[in-house]
């Protein structure tokens, strides 16, 4: 996959139409267009800053619950000794490198 970095344009930069309705309560809310440059931008990333974090929420909480079921199969599985044979689909040279 290729990626390109680009700087993010002015569309970008504001905020979505769902987030508008907070910045009413805001004492110093301004419209847009008399908004000093950078303050769309601080609002934006502090909504992105918020998203992100949300985001990193449910993710946390899904590693966790991922974890559990692990932990649950291999308190399950039965144990195997050391000396006990290989599967029979095990293949002890697929992942050594070969000198051709």
């Amino acid at each position: 996959m290729k990626f390109e970095f680009v700087e993010p344009g002015e569309e970008q930069a504001m905020l979505p139409e769902t987030g508008r309705e907070h910045a009413a309560e805001e004492p110093e809310a301004v419209e847009p267009e008399e908004a000093p440059p950078g303050t769309r931008l601080t609002r934006a990333a502090a909504s992105m800053r918020t998203r992100v974090r949300a985001d990193l929420v449910t993710l946390e909480s899904s590693l966790n619950r991922l974890g559990q079921s692990i932990a649950a199969a291999h308190r399950t599985r039965p144990r195997q000794s050391a000396d006990a044979a290989p599967p029979r689909n095990f293949r002890a040279g697929a992942f050594s490198h070969r000198d051709d």
